[in-house]
């Protein structure tokens, strides 16, 4: 980008960042990419105050945990989850008191990201302080309540309940000044349906990871020989929609399939199905079940590892996984689905039809008996540098300012 770095520290701002989520309660990419957002404006000069929510109501130096029990939804019953989203919509409680904060901060600009747990009306609020509103889109919540379209089930989009639920969430969302979609897929799906209609919008790929692409002879990437076992990994959400079960089911396939194929499958993550995949893995030792791992284990499991399997069973925006593959030039195998399609044709890859056993199987064969076939696919280039990220956000928010 032609921005100088003079240029942009002369532009000093307070900004409030919302989220449902912020550490330590963390369950996916969208708290990490929150996280790593808020470090990387804070080193660029600027104030950042985080909004999010907690199982109980608290307050650090620099961020204010709504008590909600957005964290822990999913063990509630239905019913009870229900009503949740619709006092979710028409929170006036968090309403309130997010409007004290924001008039002690007095911020220049709020980022908002996903609104669930924070509340809806969070955008009428800041239309009605005149504080600048930015957002940025991680997945399908102001679609749909549950955040995901599954493979196959695309049509849920369409039923009379999301179609209420989106004419309600289009008008308190409004036209922030400026929408950020890391991937032109999601998008799409909202401008399809009206959303976002006075808003300048922006293509910004998630900003995560430093990307240092080595060629393989300088890399700390093991050049794997052909009777080696070849190490397959899936880190992510624990969750029947990643695709988590599919995939070790398929590699157990695959391991009966053709003995002469040394194979190993490595699960990173937790969640709700984890005692599930156990039972499915049965104790077969070439399936390794590590749980949680800190980002520091996950790059170094990466950079042993000879691909990364991407199988989920729902639509995604862009995976913050594919990003810190691509960190350590670790070939991807993903599902062709979404804003995986779309990631993986810039960084490099390759893609199987969601849910296709056969297609899943075809492709571990090949991979496992062609070690060259991973040189092949292995990271093309990076796909955005983290400061352009940064320096993006604060020209927008520039250029807004001044008209």
């Amino acid at each position: 980008m032609p921005h100088t770095t003079y240029y942009i520290l002369q532009i000093f701002m307070k900004i409030v960042i919302t989220n449902n989520l912020y550490a330590p309660w963390v369950r996916g990419g969208a708290e990490r990419i929150v996280e790593k957002t808020a470090e990387g404006l804070e080193n660029k000069g600027h104030e950042v105050f985080i909004i999010a929510t907690a199982p109980k109501e608290s307050r650090t130096e620099k961020a204010y945990y709504l008590g909600s029990i957005f964290y822990n939804l999913d063990k509630y019953p239905f019913w009870l989850r229900f009503f949740w989203h619709l006092w979710d919509i028409f929170n006036f409680v968090h309403r309130a008191k997010i409007k004290k904060i924001l008039k002690e901060k007095k911020p220049d600009l709020v980022i908002t990201h996903n609104l669930q747990g924070v509340g809806f009306l969070l955008p009428g609020l800041l239309r009605k302080l005149k504080i600048k509103h930015f957002h940025t889109l991680h997945d399908i919540q102001i679609l749909h309540p549950s955040g995901l379209m599954i493979w196959g089930k695309e049509k849920i989009l369409a039923s009379f309940p999301a179609r209420a639920y989106q004419v309600i969430t289009r008008f308190l969302l409004g036209s922030p000044a400026v929408v950020v979609s890391p991937s032109q897929w999601l998008l799409d799906e909202h401008l399809k349906r009206g959303f976002f209609k006075k808003s300048e919008i922006k293509i910004l790929p998630n900003y995560f990871f430093k990307q240092t692409i080595v060629s393989n002879a300088k890399s700390k990437i093991p050049i794997r020989q052909p009777a080696d076992k070849c190490q397959f990994l899936y880190v992510g959400q624990i969750e029947e929609h990643k695709g988590v079960e599919f995939l070790v089911k398929t590699f157990l396939s695959f391991l009966g399939k053709d003995i002469s194929l040394k194979a190993e499958l490595l699960i990173v993550g937790g969640g709700s199905r984890f005692e599930e995949i156990k039972k499915i893995a049965g104790g077969r030792k070439e399936i390794n079940i590590l749980g949680r791992k800190n980002e520091s284990e996950v790059k170094d499991l990466m950079l042993a590892a000879d691909c990364l399997v991407v199988p989920s069973l729902c639509y995604e925006n862009s995976p913050t996984v594919i990003y810190e593959a691509s960190a350590a030039g670790l070939p991807v195998l993903g599902a062709n689905l979404g804003g995986i399609t779309e990631l993986i044709g810039v960084i490099g890859g390759i893609l199987f039809e969601p849910g296709n056993k056969d297609d899943l199987l075809k492709n571990m064969a090949e991979i496992t008996s062609s070690p060259e076939k991973l040189d092949k696919i292995r990271i093309k280039e990076k796909p955005y540098c983290p400061i352009d990220y940064i320096s993006e956000l604060v020209l927008l928010a520039k250029d807004i300012k001044n008209r």
